[in-house]
């Protein structure tokens, strides 16, 4: 476990994440990868969580022993309630919001980054960066850059102008003094509390945030679309993604093709798979016979859509 001591010095680079039992594979993951990226001892990682048992816990320390001190912060469900959070996620997505309370009070930052994701390199650069006056920084979200659009949330609901950029909370880096001098932790969680945001805390740290973010380059947060080619980005940023795909510093396996799942197709999976057999969870892989029931049924009522609204040979569209 790291001291108090361990967790204020400057040169280790401070990093989050928050978890529930259900994360624990893809926290391994991520963590393993963070090892294996860094010198041992040049990271630590504090995971706040909603109570995990102790066999996964071991199973995670296994995976980077000796290589990033751990602290494992349980946080109570009771400190979000009545917070509003996006249907596929559960309550522990928001523990995020909390870091500057369960944080010392002499760290100055922390890069919070999602359990689904994989560091390909150093994050020595995020850990350094000059934030200026800003109160995070963070790329934007690859299906949803601006808040309008079909992807995006209720803009106007919420106050947000239509095309303003739009972050993406899956790596942040976060300065806590000015978090807690601007009681952002709060304000979030009041946004949340009066209202049911599409997005969860996303678009509650957007409407906190508005104007007050520094935007990173892709390379820290490649998320699925810019992959896969089905992100704006390729249409308004192409030098950025072409950037980010050739020399990737965090992959995040955003939206619902995880590696972890039963008939995923991601197209970095594999690099996901590298990570995970550096881990205790070696040699694991999903079980494609248990794909579940709906997402096989879906698979098949989208292929038959295909089919029949699809032009015939030599039709023009």
């Amino acid at each position: 476990m790291a001291t108090e001591y361990d967790l204020q010095r400057a040169s280790v680079i401070q990093v989050a994440f928050a978890a529930d039992a259900g994360f624990m594979l893809p926290l391994g993951v991520a963590l393993t990868s963070l090892a294996e990226t860094h010198a041992p001892g040049e990271v630590a990682a504090t995971i706040l969580h909603a109570g995990v048992p102790a066999a996964d816990i071991a199973r995670v320390e296994r995976s980077v022993a000796g290589r990033v001190q751990l602290t494992w912060r349980r946080v109570a469900e009771s400190e979000v309630a009545g917070a509003h959070y996006s249907t596929f996620l559960t309550p522990a997505s928001l523990f995020r919001l909390l870091l500057p309370q369960f944080l010392p009070a002499g760290l100055e930052r922390v890069i919070y980054l999602d359990c689904d994701t994989v560091i390909a390199g150093s994050l020595r650069p995020l850990w350094e960066l000059d934030l200026g006056h800003h109160l995070v920084a963070a790329a934007r979200d690859a299906g949803a850059p601006f808040p309008a659009g079909p992807c995006g949330t209720d803009w106007q609901g919420l106050g947000l102008a239509p095309g303003a950029p739009y972050l993406n909370t899956g790596v942040l880096v976060i300065p806590l003094a000015s978090w807690r001098a601007n009681d952002v932790s709060r304000r979030v969680l009041e946004v949340l509390r009066a209202s049911q945001p599409r997005w969860g805390d996303q678009d509650g740290l957007n409407v906190v945030m508005q104007g007050r973010w520094l935007e990173l380059p892709r390379r820290w947060n490649l998320q699925t679309s810019d992959v896969d080619g089905r992100g704006l980005a390729w249409a308004l940023w192409r030098q950025d993604v072409d950037a980010a795909l050739a020399d990737p510093a965090i992959v995040h396996y955003t939206e619902r093709d995880k590696p972890w799942m039963p008939g995923s197709r991601h197209p970095l999976a594999e690099r996901w798979f590298a990570a995970l057999d550096a881990s205790a969870w070696c040699g694991w892989r999903p079980d494609r016979r248990s794909r579940p029931l709906v997402r096989r049924v879906g698979s098949r009522v989208k292929a038959a859509w295909r089919i029949l609204t699809a032009k015939p040979a030599g039709v023009a569209a």
